[in-house]
């Protein structure tokens, strides 16, 4: 009668959950950034109007309630439609991470489309909070970056950073201890 074998436990479980949690929270960030204010400008009588992500005006404008993509003739303005996509695949990509994997680097793949998907959330964020664009309607230096572009760039960070934890080993599983002799069956 051959005994059966026990089913070592999966010490790294804690790490992975965590650093899938970070991740998942970065891609959440990201994702919902987009439907936040991504700029602002201030109006003649004192207040200020936002242009969401995807386009929607809000503020003490006479045309808040409206969509800015609607009054647009030759294009549209949804900057945060990248932070969207990316922050979804990235969500995919954290789900997969906090799965146990199998083999002797796991996660690897996933932590490149992490890496991938949070440089691209990063670099998209900071480059519209510095220069917030004019979304094709304002005077150059009319508007200033709201907390979209900030929020998606966190995100990013946090997307990375997960990815970084992942590719240095972190969540890798230990080397099988190895004997010297003979062993038993």
């Amino acid at each position: 009668m051959r005994a059966s074998r026990s089913v070592s436990p999966d010490r790294t479980a804690g790490m992975r959950r965590v650093i899938a949690a970070v991740a998942a929270i970065g891609a959440a960030l990201a994702a919902l950034a987009s439907f936040l204010p991504w700029i602002g400008t201030n109006t003649e009588g004192g207040g200020t109007t936002t242009i969401t992500g995807w386009g929607s005006i809000a503020g003490s404008s006479s045309i808040a309630g409206t969509n800015l993509n609607d009054v647009m003739d030759s294009w549209t303005y949804r900057p945060g439609v990248i932070g969207l996509i990316f922050g979804g695949i990235a969500l995919v990509a954290a789900i997969a991470v906090a799965a146990r994997g199998t083999g002797v680097r796991p996660h690897r793949i996933t932590a490149g489309v992490l890496a991938v998907c949070g440089v691209l959330c990063l670099v998209w964020g900071l480059a519209r909070g510095i220069a917030p664009g004019e979304a094709g309607v304002f005077d150059a230096g009319e508007t200033f970056a709201e907390m979209g572009p900030w929020l998606t760039a966190l995100g990013g960070l946090l997307i990375v950073a997960a990815a970084v934890v992942v590719l240095v080993g972190r969540i890798d599983p230990p080397a099988p201890a190895t004997r010297r002799g003979i062993q038993p069956r």
